[in-house]
């Protein structure tokens, strides 16, 4: 599945190509049959039409240089292979062991930050070798030449100038195993020229592998795309991102009810910035202002607080049909309003847009702070129902004398009302907070909710009353178990 990280690359590129009058590449590679499944590639096309990501080019756009699924290329990949054995770049090894001649793994077969366990003993094998070899079957892989001596050095666009040891580059990694298919390097490699990729932005984990990708494009005499590797997102604690610290995946974010607009915003600022003020781009602001220079070096931090925040701003900034719109499906699923939704269902949600409008930081809260209209609440907690440092008996007198107040003031008028209900808090020498509690706990059967008198006025109040009723048996109950 798409997460975050994989998502911030692919917003990255898009955005680098839209700002530059490039076109945006989609190419699925899935040479590793051993990692492909088809759910993640429907997953891809999903979360790209969700995020407003359009590929100028791709399996389904299609393009000049398709295919744009590698397994549809083998022959390609094959006939490229040859090459670099004609020209004395790359042999034929039939002394791996047998997971690599099974093609039982992919690009990492051989480390990518050393020298691998391979000991270099298929470079020169004898024609009766080979022979030898072939008459009980092996089937070799193919290996770059990689020089011993000397290094690879490239300039990052991110990071700077990077340099590193050819003795430090996988020990003449594999390049087409022995199932036909071809490693993570070659595919890339070839890939890339072959479409006339010009700059390749992706994760700091792939800088190892870029001499090696640079040692390839050397040995075809092609000159390589421009590399920016991009900063780690990491978790608050300092770990990169994972499934511990939280949904991590696209589609699990799209679920609990953040908007595309609201991730595609935040994700873009894990690790750009425009100027060290501004928080909200539009994807279309993105699409023109993005630049590789305000890329930062550190690794980026990714907070769920501030996605909320973000999530809750453009939330309180849909209109309310558009809200109304999104908030359904919600509420739908729990069965409290109709598949299509009846007039009524709609007004009444309607009604209750803004009473939570400022409290959500995803759709999915609509189903907690709005359970109390849609189900019925008859039961309460006297832990609930008691405010701090107070009395069961005290509760159950701040209850009776707030609906005392609600009965004669009525919830037409929000300002009397809390005006009555202040001064009842002074008369009864408490804190509002105190008279206010007893009753928001009875009617809503929580101690957060939306604004009670606004929730009242939806209840209606005669529902109110027999939730009053009820709170008071628990607290009358609660007094005799105190004494």
């Amino acid at each position: 599945m798409q997460h975050i990280g994989g998502i911030r690359t692919a917003l990255f590129n898009y955005f680098f190509a839209r700002s530059n009058g490039g076109e945006f590449v989609l190419r699925i590679e899935d040479t590793d049959r051993t990692r492909f499944h088809s759910e993640a590639l429907q997953d891809i096309y999903d979360t790209f039409a969700w995020l407003g990501i359009e590929p100028d080019e791709s399996p389904a756009a299609g393009g000049e240089y398709g295919p744009y699924v590698q397994s549809e290329r083998l022959e390609l990949y094959r006939e490229h292979a040859d090459r670099l054995v004609d020209t004395g770049r790359a042999y034929w090894d039939y002394t791996s062991d047998r997971r690599d001649h099974e093609g039982e793994t992919d690009s990492d077969d051989d480390a990518v930050d050393g020298r691998g366990g391979y000991n270099y003993e298929g470079r020169d094998l004898s024609d009766t070798e080979i022979e030898a070899y072939r008459a009980r079957g092996v089937k070799p892989v193919l290996r770059l030449l990689v020089p011993r001596e000397g290094a690879t050095e490239f300039e990052d666009l991110v990071l700077g100038r990077i340099k590193r040891k050819n003795k430090d580059v996988p020990a003449d990694p594999i390049l087409l195993k022995s199932d036909g298919f071809p490693t993570y390097h070659l595919a890339n490699v070839i890939d890339d020229h072959l479409m006339g990729i010009t700059h390749v932005l992706r994760a700091q984990e792939w800088v190892p592998s870029t001499p090696l990708h640079l040692l390839i494009y050397e040995a075809y005499g092609w000159e390589p795309p421009h590399f920016a590797h991009l900063p780690m997102v990491m978790g608050k604690d300092g770990s990169k991102l994972s499934k511990r610290h939280g949904a991590t995946s696209v589609i699990e974010f799209r679920r609990s009810g953040y908007l595309a607009e609201a991730v595609t915003n935040y994700v873009s600022m894990l690790g750009w910035s425009y100027d060290d003020s501004r928080e909200f781009f539009t994807r279309g602001e993105l699409e023109e202002l993005f630049s590789i220079e305000k890329i930062n070096k550190s690794p980026a931090v990714f907070d769920y607080k501030k996605l909320d925040w973000y999530n809750g701003q453009y939330i309180r900034n849909l209109g309310d049909t558009d809200l109304r719109t999104r908030l359904l499906p919600y509420l739908q699923e729990k069965g409290w309003i109709a598949d299509p939704a009846a007039d009524r269902e709609l007004a009444r949600l309607d009604a209750l847009l803004p009473l939570i409008r400022e409290r959500l930081k995803t759709l999915a809260d609509v189903t907690e702070l709005l359970a109390f209209t849609y189900t019925v609440v008859d039961s309460w907690s006297p832990e609930d129902l008691v405010p701090r440092k107070t009395t069961a008996s005290e509760a159950l007198t701040y209850l009776d004398a707030a609906w005392s107040v609600l009965q004669e003031t009525g919830v037409d008028d929000e300002e009397r009302l809390d005006g009555a209900l202040r001064e009842l808090a002074e008369s009864l020498d408490t804190k509002l907070g105190n008279i206010m509690m007893p009753l928001r706990v009875a009617v809503t059967g929580s101690r957060v909710s939306p604004p009670l008198v606004g929730s009242i006025g939806v209840l209606g109040l005669e529902e109110t009353e027999k939730r009053v009723a009820g709170a008071r048996a628990v607290l009358q109950k609660e007094i005799e178990h105190e004494r």
